[in-house]
């Protein structure tokens, strides 16, 4: 069985996030949770079925034809670091750092899936997208649980769909997040009133950490409120509805900062250029607001010397365990912030304002 102490060598030669060439839409996740019948959920599971579920569910993705070069990785040859690795990756809205010996991950060179096992329920089914591709994406998600549905017999009611740890996973068990960065609604202070507007009880919105009041580097999170009761296709639809109208709301927006010819948020952006070109030590979500409000300058024509993808790789780049894999070395809380000011430095070397 294929094994490997050193992830994050195999996950950064492929950075789903490196093509990413979209303004708004950064990234998005979609999962499944599921379970396998016969066996209790992994919280009151001993330690040798556990580790039967891992057994089982590896071989069946280890070998299947939906993934290239699947690689399992066992919780306890990981260390923290690359444990936290793997979240900011995937964008994961759990922490790995509790995961243990009878708990797995499996991820495959595009960079894109990941099956956690035993973590919460048997086994989680994720795949990460930068390129806004949600229905492509879920199709390819879709076949992969189907095909490991072929070889292991999934928990599931007809009543409740397919049975989670979590009530409120049952259903579909099809969770799904995206990612938008919306800095022209935010800095001309409309975020709110569009988000009245367009609501949807059928969505939460948040910012990235999942705190609704937070909106850190100016990114929305959106998620499906409801896995039961409802269909997989109508999940997707209605994500897909309401992002849409979000961009045609931000696309407004910086319209409207443009054509105002706005004196604040040219102050903005080139405050914030300021603080990423010189600043000596700075902290990921004081980079990250300051990143937006750059992207968005570049949007708007105010700078040049850099491209969206560019500027997007750095929102992912610049996070602690992503910055510490690329120094290749473990480093002090002091020491991470000057890195990340180094790395920005660099990063944004041939940038010029042009207002």
């Amino acid at each position: 069985m294929k094994s490997n102490k050193k992830p994050t060598t195999e996950l950064y030669q492929q950075r789903p996030w490196d093509k990413n060439d979209n303004s708004v839409w950064l990234a998005s996740t979609i999962s499944f949770c599921r379970n396998i019948e016969k066996f209790k959920f992994p919280g009151k599971l001993e330690g040798e079925r556990q580790k039967q579920i891992v057994n089982a569910l590896s071989k069946a993705l280890l070998s299947s034809e939906h993934l290239k070069d699947p690689l399992l990785m066992r919780a306890d040859e990981l260390s923290h670091l690359q444990k936290e690795f793997l979240v900011e990756h995937f964008l994961s809205q759990q922490s790995f750092q509790s995961a243990h010996s009878n708990e797995a991950f499996l991820i495959d060179k595009s960079g894109e899936f990941l099956a956690s096992m035993n973590i919460h329920d048997h086994v989680n089914l994720q795949l990460i997208d930068c390129r806004g591709e949600l229905e492509s994406t879920w199709n390819r998600l879709l076949s992969i649980d189907t095909a490991l549905g072929k070889q292991i017999a999934y928990a599931f009611s007809q009543k409740y769909g397919f049975l989670s740890a979590d009530f409120n996973n049952c259903g579909t068990g099809l969770n799904v997040a995206v990612f938008l960065q919306v800095p022209g609604l935010v800095h001309i202070e409309k975020i709110d009133d569009v988000l009245e507007k367009i609501t949807d009880d059928s969505l939460t919105i948040s910012g990235i950490q999942g705190n609704p009041t937070e909106i850190i580097g100016d990114i929305l999170m959106v998620q499906n409120n409801y896995t039961l009761g409802v269909t997989e296709e109508n999940i997707i639809a209605s994500l897909r509805a309401f992002t849409t109208k979000i961009l045609i709301e931000e696309n407004g927006a910086r319209s409207k900062i443009l054509s105002d010819g706005n004196g604040e948020i040219k102050d903005k952006v080139s405050r914030a250029f300021g603080i990423l070109m010189h600043s000596y030590q700075i902290e990921a979500i004081e980079a990250l607001n300051a990143l937006s409000l750059l992207k968005l300058g570049l949007e708007l024509k105010w700078l040049e010397g850099i491209t969206l993808r560019e500027i997007n790789g750095l929102f992912f780049n610049c996070r602690r365990a992503h910055l510490m894999h690329q120094c290749g070395e473990d480093l002090k809380q002091e020491e991470i912030l000057h890195k990340r000011a180094e790395f920005i430095h660099a990063s944004l070397k041939n940038v010029k304002l042009t207002i």
